[in-house]
């Protein structure tokens, strides 16, 4: 199964940041210039935070992170992960905790995108709760991931991001690492990653 890709739309590009994390550089653009201040927030979270998000994020999935450059649009929209040839979308009014989730959250999206083949029965959104809350534990630690998983659980949307977190956060670390494991041995990439473990009880 393969996850879907959304396609951010063009947009004015009134300002651009940019930071550069173990060699990712993440350029935020505001899609108004009212945004601004909104993009100098995320600014700072990767400035801060950026080299700790992509270790994270390669070391808990086994994966080097495959883009060395991603633009993010802020804007007031729903955030999205684009497409190889389309930016993130990360909206703007969002205070400063869930911009910190959500922009591991679309980078998180991303960074999956070379695990072409997935899973049966479990979609895009199921993948990434395997290795999400551990990634934010790693940067920002447990009573954040708690906060934000409940703040995930609590969109209101077409797909059910509260289910998708249960059965998640149901999983041991035997269970996740297993099906970790099984995603990435069909994908032609090494099994015995066990860096599914460590999540605070």
């Amino acid at each position: 199964m393969r996850a879907r890709i959304q396609a951010a739309g063009v947009v004015f590009l009134a300002s651009v940041l940019a930071f550069t994390a173990r060699g990712q550089e993440v350029r935020f653009v505001a899609a108004t210039p009212a945004l601004e201040n909104a993009v100098r927030t995320y600014q700072a979270i990767w400035d801060e935070h950026g080299k700790d998000i992509v270790a994270a994020l390669e070391s808990r999935t086994c994966l080097q992170f495959p883009e060395s450059s991603v633009r993010a649009i802020v804007a007031d929209a729903t955030s999205n992960s684009g497409g190889p040839e389309y930016p993130m979308r990360l909206r703007a009014s969002y205070p400063p905790e869930a911009k910190q989730s959500t922009l591991v959250h679309e980078l998180g999206h991303r960074h999956l995108w070379q695990l072409e083949e997935r899973l049966d029965d479990v979609d895009g959104h199921m993948t990434l709760y395997l290795v999400l809350d551990l990634v934010w534990q790693d940067v920002w630690g447990e009573e954040f991931v708690e906060i934000r998983v409940r703040g995930e659980s609590g969109w209101r949307s077409n797909y059910d991001y509260g289910e998708a977190w249960s059965w998640a956060r149901s999983l041991d670390a035997e269970e996740r690492a297993r099906l970790w494991g099984e995603l990435l041995s069909l994908n032609g990439f090494f099994y015995g990653c066990n860096n599914l473990t460590g999540l605070e009880e």
